[in-house]
């Protein structure tokens, strides 16, 4: 099972084929639930979700499960995104999609986020507050019908705001302090701690270089990309405190490789942004 969410789509970013998303994410076709659920637990499975995407035009564009080791693979968290078919060669740098988390071992309920692929980087964007809703579990598909247009709904805006991201000019200092706080979604500051991974000088200093041409602006869209590839791929250095090396030692991040804190994370950096212009 490929379960990387970095590595959750096809290099050419099409759409991926059934067996492709039952390769990464095979909780998506679980028509079961956790034997730890009771008879009043009714599950939404999400295959039978995908036709209904279908009938508004998304086709699956990443599939990534989160991986555990005691629960079944069948029943584990797991997420999809969606997008309008277009033809990449003729495509815009980026893509407005819908993102779906959902699970059958009763963790949570089904949710769909507002999001963006921008193509230049392979980097899928997940919208903050204001764009995202759910809906707990229910054989019926009307309820997520209802979630998915109002969702569908908001892509306009969505796009509005990236277009009105692109059009404000940051300051040095802006910059600085939105990569700090970037920075401060996935790492806390070093001061000395007890074991873990904490963000130094240097960890702001790496979310905020310039990786390719056409990430060198300082408009908000770009600097926000160049932040949230960063901290959730991993292109940072941070301090890592360990039993051998109690006194930490400098090591290049590893990305983010947890469904559930990629949505997080990557919401709270969009608020982030939003707040820089606003």
């Amino acid at each position: 099972m490929a379960n990387h969410v970095i590595f959750s789509r096809n290099i050419d970013n099409s759409a991926l084929t059934l067996e492709q998303i039952h390769h990464r994410a095979p909780a998506a076709f679980s028509v079961t639930k956790s034997d730890r659920l009771t008879d009043r637990y009714i599950s939404l499975n999400t295959s039978d979700v995908l036709p209904v995407m279908a009938d508004y035009g998304y086709v699956p564009t990443q599939a990534a499960q989160k991986r555990s080791r005691t629960a079944s693979p069948m029943h584990a968290a797991h997420m999809l995104a969606f997008s309008k078919v277009v033809d990449l060669a003729t495509a815009d740098d980026i893509r407005p999609e819908i993102i779906l988390y959902n699970s059958h071992d009763g963790t949570g309920s089904v949710k769909l986020f507002a999001g963006a692929f921008r193509f230049i980087c392979s980097n899928g964007i997940v919208a903050g507050d204001g764009f995202q809703s759910r809906i707990y579990h229910s054989r019926a598909l009307l309820g997520f019908e209802e979630m998915l247009r109002n969702t569908v709904a908001t892509l306009p805006e969505l796009m509005g705001r990236i277009d009105r991201m692109r059009g404000v000019s940051l300051s040095t200092g802006d910059v600085h302090d939105m990569a700090i706080a970037g920075v401060a979604t996935r790492w806390a500051d070093y001061t000395g701690q007890v074991k873990g991974a904490y963000a130094v000088a240097q960890t702001v200093k790496d979310v905020m270089s310039v990786r390719r041409n056409g990430d060198e602006g300082y408009d908000a869209w770009t600097v926000f990309n160049r932040i949230q590839e960063g901290v959730v791929r991993g292109n940072a250095m941070i301090r890592s405190i360990t039993d051998v090396h109690p006194e930490g030692v400098m090591r290049k991040a590893r990305p983010v490789n947890s469904i559930k804190e990629a949505v997080r994370i990557n919401g709270q950096l969009w608020d982030i942004a939003e707040s820089a212009i606003a």
